[in-house]
């Protein structure tokens, strides 16, 4: 249904014969026929709101505790200004002198604390992990909950880490051009998901992100919104 030729790209990377593999492609791929565009007979559906909170508890035998929360995020091809948004914050927090990272790691209440979000075309999901201990799994969720509540207060992180996440995500954007056969994966992930304009223009972008883009990210997708939250700790 969807895989078709008109809705597909060949991506090559290296020290190649261009002409080369042009005759590769059409020799392996030549006789593949093309189909209608499957957006159109099949249009993909947008997913259903979450409509309330929930919890999973999963057992086994671990020794520490892992907690991980997912909203629903900005699709990139509606919103895609809060996506932008959504990765300046999460780089923001996984400074280690981050707020975030002092009243949940630096407090001793748990050992890894990260936030994320994953760009995808219908709905990209926002995280938040934790690994903790048993014994602190309790305060340590609770600490998470007044952390989220905070996150649009004018002094929760200073402009000084607003460039900075900025700067780390520019450079770690630069470097991972460095390497051809990985640089390629990156273009097919950006052509598939949201077409390459994007990708394009993604650094100037980030480099746009205020504080006030930040806060319509948060108070749209994740203050009061939401969340399903899993546990997987020992019976």
């Amino acid at each position: 249904r969807y895989y078709r030729p008109n809705n597909s790209a060949l991506l090559v990377s290296g020290d190649i014969d261009p002409e080369q593999i042009f005759g590769m492609a059409e020799e392996i791929f030549g006789d593949w026929p093309a189909g209608k565009d499957p957006f159109v007979k099949h249009p993909v559906p947008q997913p259903e709101p979450l409509t309330g909170n929930s919890a999973l508890i999963v057992n086994r035998p671990v020794r520490t505790v892992t907690v991980l929360m997912q909203m629903r995020g900005p699709s990139v091809t509606i919103d895609p200004k809060a996506t932008f948004a959504a990765d300046v914050f999460s780089y923001i927090l996984q400074q280690r002198n981050s707020t975030f990272h002092k009243n949940l790691v630096d407090s001793g209440l748990v050992t890894q604390a990260t936030m994320g979000y994953y760009t995808q075309a219908h709905i990209g999901p926002i995280y938040i992990q934790m690994v903790t201990t048993p014994e602190k799994i309790k305060d340590a969720v609770a600490a998470l909950y007044r952390e989220i509540d905070r996150f649009t207060d004018p002094d929760y992180y200073i402009d000084d880490q607003l460039e900075i996440a900025k700067a780390l995500f520019e450079s770690g954007e630069i470097y991972g051009r460095e390497k051809p056969s990985e640089f390629v994966h990156t273009v097919s992930f950006w052509w598939a998901v949201t077409g390459l304009d994007y990708y394009l223009n993604y650094i100037d972008s980030l480099r746009a992100v205020t504080r006030q883009d930040i806060a319509g990210y948060l108070n749209t997708y994740v203050i009061g919104k939401p969340f399903v939250v899993g546990a997987l700790l020992s019976a």
